[in-house]
């Protein structure tokens, strides 16, 4: 190979390198129950967080998702208003009873990690002039700045129960890295579960 399509060929490898290491979500983990093969009718979503907002996005956008797929979606938020991070299990499982659904869709952070990152910058100059004595008469001055910012490596554990066997059938663990809001995140990586989902055949791909 010509030292001209070596470097090239080089770069394009670093290319997807530093590609692969920025991407927002990787995939840790995935399972399926190999005896389970009902796809998905009608879920129960339930994303236990803390933060309200949070909770309902991440809620919303996946029933939306999973409504495009023929699934018939309850979000969680609209009937178990209370949930924390550790629900009362009997008020769920009554609540389940009560809506008639044949599966209950859970996602969860199972750890979190925050990074500080450093963005150095050059000096930056001012200064100032005065005329005196017949000659101007300078000074100048100046600094270097330093940016932080932090990145939060949360990993998510998605998990599908079957209502009929209250066992976990179908499990998805991934760690996605938010940078900035956490809503924005969330519009990134439902689309990953879904996708898992649909690998696992358990939801229909979205119809055109």
């Amino acid at each position: 190979m010509s030292t001209p399509k070596f470097f090239c060929a080089c770069f394009a490898l670093l290319l997807v390198m530093l590609t692969a290491s920025c991407a927002p979500i990787k995939t840790l983990d995935v399972w399926k129950e190999e005896t389970y093969a009902k796809p998905l009718k009608k879920v129960l979503v339930i994303v236990l967080t803390q933060e309200k907002s949070v909770r309902e996005q991440f809620e919303n956008v996946l029933a939306n998702q999973l409504s495009d797929r023929g699934v018939e979606v309850i979000r969680g938020y609209k009937v178990l208003p209370g949930l924390a991070t550790k629900p009362d299990r009997e008020t769920v499982v009554a609540k389940v009873r009560e809506l008639g659904v044949d599966s209950v869709l859970v996602a969860r952070s199972i750890s979190k990690q925050e990074i500080t990152n450093h963005q150095y910058g050059g000096v930056i100059l001012g200064g100032s002039a005065v005329y005196t004595g017949g000659s101007w008469y300078g000074y100048s001055y100046g600094y270097t700045y330093d940016k932080q910012y932090d990145t939060d490596y949360f990993t998510i554990s998605t998990k599908l129960y079957d209502v009929g066997t209250e066992k976990p059938v179908w499990s998805y663990i991934a760690q996605i890295r938010v940078s900035g809001a956490r809503q924005g995140a969330v519009n990134v990586f439902v689309p990953a579960i879904i996708e898992q989902l649909e690998g696992s055949e358990l939801v229909n791909t979205k119809q055109p």
